[in-house]
């Protein structure tokens, strides 16, 4: 039951897929099905609790503690931020501060969901079940892909059955690249060969819905984050071997491409592709249009450098409701100082993968989980550099889930364990109560 129980946290965390519930102002309140975690946790705790056993236990390489790094620096932030809104709210008496705040701190508040997860059971099962959910997905949004009527000249990834995935293309084409290193870490620790080449596959259509979806953040998260996974797992002959295939698959795409040029379904498909590109480069400005919102968010920064504009909205300033990018968005809400905390939540989250590299053991399946985070981790921070990817639910509630997941002791003993022994928490019957210590 704790394994189907991990499952539902899964979908409950990955199913991309939105519900307007209410309008502050002019401004959606969009939930997602990730949101309701809150609600399944006491129910959590009852269907996955386990306990480590004597074995496990002294196999692991120090004190078993809560690394508190970063929820201390969560809490930190979210009671600035809020204090922040607050004082803007009542200064101007505009409720849509609030909203702004609540949009910007919820993600945040998922690391402390991911730390009980942590120190309940073992949080590579989760992350091993939440790759296979979203496999799963891939699979479904391939499917839906494939039998739509404009296929294959329509827009990949944009639907899961009649629903549309929350914020296409941008918002769930990252989610999407952020999870394939998971994926392919579950691939990797796979025991069966046909597990392997459907995972294979999977992650073959999720690049395939990312880069025919035509989002370039997107594309450069998916790319970023491959290429980190699998420098550091030591497969760069494979990676080397990749990017020749894929050029001579190109090279031979381009021929059949040349000799079906003249078919309506070509010309449909170049007109596709130039509307992008001219899209990408209006006003020979291949960020479109990113650029100038950002200098203008920067000089607006200089007027208030240190507490910003209290969550006051950017689009009172410009045509558009955010700079386009994570860290401008924090800076405009919270100035210098709210980033400065924030930053300093995400770089605990490289800290607390190092803390548990440290101990684990090559080859093993929290080696092969650990370096997929971090590949996500810079995917996703450099996709942060084009849009606000954890502002947005979908992403955001995922990557501080996970990240959250690190900071709870069963973290400690799972990395600890090696390759020969089970490392599933409570696999052997002899068990006694884990000391917890505060890092």
């Amino acid at each position: 039951m704790r394994l189907v129980w991990l499952f539902i946290l899964g979908v409950f965390m990955i199913w991309p897929v939105s519900s307007t519930v209410a309008t502050v102002g002019d401004k959606p309140i969009d939930l997602m099905l990730s949101d309701a975690l809150y609600l399944l946790m006491p129910a959590t705790y009852f269907f996955v609790r386990s306990k480590p056993s004597k074995a496990q236990l002294e196999r692991v390489k120090g004190r078993i503690r809560v690394y508190a790094l970063t929820p201390i620096l969560a809490l930190i932030f979210i009671v600035y931020a809020s204090a922040l809104a607050g004082i803007g709210l009542g200064s101007s008496g505009e409720m849509v501060r609030l909203f702004s705040a609540f949009k910007l701190l919820k993600p945040i508040s998922f690391v402390f969901l991911g730390m009980l997860i942590g120190s309940w059971t073992d949080p590579f099962d989760f992350f091993d079940m939440s790759s296979r959910v979203y496999g799963i997905i891939v699979g479904l949004t391939m499917i839906c892909t494939m039998t739509t009527a404009e296929f294959p000249l329509g827009e990949w990834g944009r639907y899961i059955f009649e629903f549309e995935l929350s914020g296409y293309p941008n918002s769930p084409m990252s989610f999407y690249a952020a999870l394939v290193p998971l994926l392919l870490a579950a691939v990797d620790t796979s025991k069966s060969q046909l597990a392997t080449l459907i995972g294979w596959g999977l992650a073959g259509c999720s690049a395939l819905i990312i880069l025919g979806s035509m989002s370039r953040s997107s594309s450069m998260a998916l790319i970023i984050g491959v290429v980190v996974y699998l420098i550091i797992t030591g497969r760069v002959p494979f990676l080397i071997a990749s990017v020749l295939t894929i050029g001579v698959l190109s090279i031979v795409g381009f021929g059949l491409f040349s000799m079906l040029r003249e078919t309506e379904m070509v010309n449909v498909l170049v007109d596709r592709v130039q509307e992008r590109v001219d899209r990408s480069t209006e006003a020979e400005d291949p960020s479109s249009g990113r650029f100038e919102i950002w200098a203008l968010a920067i000089e607006l920064a200089i007027d208030r450098p240190v507490f910003g504009y209290m969550f006051e909205s950017f689009s009172r300033y410009a045509d558009v409701d955010t700079p386009h990018q994570q860290y401008l968005e924090v800076l405009h809400k919270c100035g210098g100082l709210g980033l400065m905390i924030y930053l300093a939540i995400i770089g605990s989250f490289l800290l607390s993968v190092r803390r548990l590299q440290r101990m684990t053991a090559r080859g093993t399946r929290a080696w092969y989980y650990l370096h997929a985070l971090v590949g996500m981790f810079f995917g996703v921070m450099i996709g942060n550099l084009t849009q606000p990817n954890l502002t947005f639910s979908l992403t955001g509630d995922m990557v501080f889930l996970l990240f959250g997941c690190l900071c709870g002791t069963q973290a400690m003993i799972s990395a600890s364990q090696p390759r020969d022994l089970p490392i599933a928490a409570g696999m052997l019957r002899e068990t006694y109560p884990v000391p917890r210590l505060a890092a």
